[in-house]
């Protein structure tokens, strides 16, 4: 597997894993756009077989008087999925916000991701806070943060 910055002939490979990520909430092709400007190079992908096997979408947000990272939207495509694609991007993700000097990374998942809610857990996540009725399907999302 190859980690690289996203392109923006990657897009269709991106639509298709969040098409197949997200039943609901799912970004669009401009929103992805966006985020590929706002965000630089903490937009990546992974590579593997060829294809895209996942990306991950972090931008620095400005809280306060601090810089934190804030991750947006990852996904794996499905025939990808528990072979670390997920633990390889947000680790290359991390190591990017460091040399930034970014120390805390935040993040909203919804109370009903178990997955989600498992593997933000397992990189050292914890909940900090809770968004009533945030998705589209009147989920809650619950804030998670990690100091790096």
């Amino acid at each position: 597997m190859k980690l690289r910055d996203f392109k923006l002939k990657d897009l269709p490979e991106v639509m298709r894993i969040e098409l197949s990520s997200f039943t609901f909430d799912a970004y669009d092709e401009l929103t992805f756009i966006y985020l590929y400007k706002k965000c630089g190079n903490l937009f990546l992908v992974a590579e593997a077989e060829r294809r895209i096997a996942g990306y991950s979408v972090t931008c620095v947000e400005q809280e306060g008087k601090a810089l934190v990272g804030y991750v947006h939207s990852i996904a794996v495509d499905p025939a990808f999925r528990r072979q670390g694609v997920g633990r390889a991007l947000m680790e290359e993700t991390f190591r990017r916000l460091r040399s930034l000097g970014i120390s805390e990374v935040k993040l909203d998942v919804s109370v009903n991701n178990e997955v989600g809610l498992r593997f933000w857990r397992s990189l050292g996540f914890e909940p900090i806070g809770v968004k009533k009725r945030y998705y589209a399907d009147g989920s809650d999302a619950l804030v998670m943060r990690m100091k790096l």
